[in-house]
């Protein structure tokens, strides 16, 4: 009887194909998978858990689902979307979720806690709870004014007239949000994704807008 060569061997007899022929054919579903996914993460849509509460009552601290990449350059940037900004903070780079106030060319002010946009009073309701705000408030006595130098009293943050490349950006949870008022407009190259679609946890699922 004539041996079968090495190269050959079968390791099922009713299977035709060889061990290394199954190893490379995983191999190869594998990489192609891997590729599928780092497309779709850093192209199409990029995974993004919401630390802090800044964006409250829209996003939760620990809130989990993805953010659409692509969204920026192919539709371009709104007042009132929800972004996913790229900062630079100790040396380090993170990621901001905020919301656009601003746009490029636009004067930014506040006046007695009321926002303006090119000295028009910027209409927040849809996205700003206006209970939410009212209890901010009661509680606070204020909502978009920040900390002085010294941090003894609070003031309206400074008039800004934004280049022709810059967004003003807010959290919606003003007394909680690190944002533009403190670290001044951001570029377009900074707005990374925008609109977020929660995953997690369950009764927070949906598009937040």
């Amino acid at each position: 009887m004539k041996k079968s060569n090495k190269s050959e061997l079968r390791y099922n007899e009713d299977d035709e194909r060889t061990l290394l022929e199954d190893i490379l054919g995983f191999i190869k579903v594998f990489v192609v998978s891997a590729i599928v996914i780092l497309l779709f993460v850093n192209f199409v849509a990029h995974p993004v858990r919401v630390d802090g509460k800044s964006m409250y009552p829209t996003l939760k601290d620990g809130d989990f689902g993805f953010t659409n990449v692509g969204g920026v350059l192919l539709n371009g940037v709104e007042r009132g979307d929800i972004v996913v900004v790229t900062m630079e903070e100790d040396g380090q780079q993170t990621h901001w979720v905020k919301r656009v106030i601003g746009l490029p060319g636009e004067t930014v002010s506040c006046v007695n806690d009321v926002v303006f946009i090119n000295g028009k009073v910027l209409n927040e309701t849809k996205y700003i709870d206006p209970n939410y705000h009212q209890s901010c408030v009661d509680k606070f006595g204020y909502f978009n004014k920040i900390p002085n130098e010294n941090n003894t009293d609070v003031k309206d943050f400074d008039e800004v007239t934004l280049g022709d490349d810059e967004y003003f950006v807010m959290g919606d949870n003003r007394p909680y949000s690190k944002d533009s008022r403190y670290v001044g407009p951001v570029k377009k190259s900074q707005l990374f994704a925008k609109n977020m679609l929660v995953l997690l946890p369950f009764s927070d699922m949906g598009v937040k807008d």
